[in-house]
């Protein structure tokens, strides 16, 4: 969920445009599996350098595709909230990041 100084940006033309570009790119791909030989579909267009306050009005940090990354679920799950997570083997998320049986 966008925090909600920037939910006027994730809502932008702008930000909309760029997003949908950067997929068509990587062929609608998640770049994380990609890199380790897995096909499979993105589904979040993530900042490498995290979206702040200070810099939610910088282009080159919101709109450059040099640091954009188009990730599945599950990686982005693993980039923000592995830190405060334990391996289960008897789990994992759906596609909207819900903790699910497997």
């Amino acid at each position: 969920m966008a925090k909600q100084y920037a939910k006027k940006f994730y809502k932008s033309k702008a930000w909309q445009d760029c997003r949908s570009g950067y997929i068509s790119s990587v062929q609608g791909l998640c770049e994380r599996c990609l890199s380790k030989g897995k096909l499979r579909p993105g589904k979040i267009v993530h900042h490498i350098e995290y979206i702040t306050q200070g810099n939610i009005d910088d282009p080159f940090i919101t709109l450059n595709w040099d640091n954009l990354e188009y990730v599945c679920q599950d990686c982005h799950n693993d980039e923000h909230h592995s830190a405060h997570s334990t391996v289960r083997e008897d789990v994992t998320f759906d596609d909207d990041g819900n903790l699910i049986p497997k």
